[in-house]
């Protein structure tokens, strides 16, 4: 519940938001506290600044070693929505666990927020990844940090790759090039070039499809070369590994030359129909970026599969890039998720639609909300409601208010609950 109400906090009541931090001083399991922390990292931003030093001034307070890294790796989720002596104090914290297993987890809780942070403080969670001496920690926090490397400056960046390099476990590189990848756009040509050789030489197919899904989901910022290698190292992967390394291009798809997408698509043709509604499943959000035939190929791909699950699967991708399609293909889309018998299945089709929503012409909005109304397990209708959330504003009143008493149809606490979260913006 917590978790779900994260990207809100800013809506809930001052009286609320006490509440909420109370919670978490007034517990006394550890593992309890640590949990909810957690869930509040990611909205810190949306806290009364008072209550924000509560919980950093709790996390100094903290007496456990491993709680106290543990909640700095919570927050640090959230840092970049902290006021600048915050953001010290927690990293101060980081920089005076002693044992270097806490240490590692500290500063991965950082992770993408180490780019709302000022240079002296991002240099300084840098030096504490390099001054790691177990590898396995050092690739930790490299990990974290990763996904925030495009947020810093050259010489910053050069120190995270060259600590990819340095890593002697291939796992330990592919998994740094993995978090890398994903602000591969944001490097210039020379650390972009050593990332995707780094990947060309993890020899074993596992490592190499978890780089390259990383570096997949930069691709469009990245020359016509190093675009070529990538996609040349996807398919040399075989079935189970090539849909686990399609699924990081997702968005970026679009941003690849008519030949290379071809070539993306055909992979994905020739898997079978467990790995190609997997594959489908991510690099289908990017299907308003492709070319038309192409288009058509993925729906038709989709539409072929036997078995309803698998439909499903597809469709959390291809549904999120449902208002990049022509309307004859949004139709087909919809009645291929009308079309499926499982609440669990419609469920996952609907979690794919909701961002395209208000795109759509009223009458596929419609049949999405009546698609909705069939899901009777209030599991699944929770779930279906928290893919449509993003798109909520853009129905119609009258849509709003069929969403709206779906949402307070459950009886049990915690899904009414989250069903209500749901509508919040």
């Amino acid at each position: 519940m917590i978790q779900s109400l994260a990207p809100n906090f800013n809506y809930l009541t001052r009286a609320d938001q006490e509440d909420l931090v109370a919670l978490v001083q007034g517990l006394g399991d550890p593992d309890e506290r640590i949990s909810i922390l957690m869930d509040i990292g990611p909205g810190l931003a949306g806290l009364e600044p008072d209550l924000q030093e509560d919980l950093v001034l709790f996390a100094e307070g903290l007496d456990q070693p491993w709680e106290c890294a543990s909640a700095v790796q919570a927050l640090g989720t959230g840092v970049a929505g902290l006021a600048p002596n915050l953001q010290e104090r927690l990293v101060s914290l980081a920089e005076g666990l002693e044992d270097q297993e806490h240490r590692a987890a500290a500063v991965d809780g950082f992770g993408a927020s180490v780019a709302g942070l000022d240079r002296e403080l991002q240099q300084r969670l840098v030096s504490l990844a390099e001054g790691l001496e177990d590898q396995e920690h050092r690739a930790s926090a490299v990990q974290g940090l990763g996904a925030g490397v495009a947020g810093l400056d050259r010489e910053l960046q050069q120190r995270l790759v060259s600590l990819a390099e340095g890593l002697g476990d291939q796992e330990d590189r592919a998994l740094a090039v993995n978090s890398l990848g994903a602000g591969v756009a944001g490097l210039d040509r020379e650390l972009q070039q050593r990332l995707v050789s780094l990947a060309e030489g993890l020899g074993d197919q596992e490592d190499r499809a978890l780089a390259v899904q990383g570096l997949g989901a930069g691709v469009a910022g990245l020359d016509r070369e190093l675009q070529q290698r990538l996609v040349s190292l996807a398919e040399g992967l075989d079935q189970v590994h090539g849909a686990f390394a399609l699924q990081g291009f997702g968005t970026a798809v679009g941003g690849l030359a008519l030949d290379l997408q071809q070539r993306l698509v055909r992979l994905v043709e020739g898997l079978d129909q467990v790995h190609g509604a997997f594959a489908l499943r991510d690099l289908g959000t990017g299907v308003g970026g492709l070319a038309r035939e192409l288009q058509e190929r993925l729906v038709k791909l989709a539409e072929g599969f036997e078995d309803q699950e698998h439909r499903g699967t597809a469709l959390i991708g291809l549904g999120a890039g449902l208002a990049g399609l022509a309307r004859d293909l949004q139709r087909r889309l919809v009645r291929l998720a009308e079309g499926l018998g499982e609440p669990e299945d419609r469920a996952s089709a609907l979690r794919g639609f909701g961002a395209g929503l208000p795109k759509l012409a009223s009458e596929l909005q419609k049949r999405i909300v009546v698609l909705a109304e069939s899901i009777d397990d209030h599991e699944y209708l929770v779930r279906a409601l928290e893919g449509l959330r993003p798109g909520l504003a853009g129905l119609a009143p009258d849509l709003q208010r069929r969403i709206a008493a779906l949402a307070r149809g459950p009886d049990e606490p915690e899904y009414r609950a989250r069903a209500l979260a749901a509508l919040l913006p």
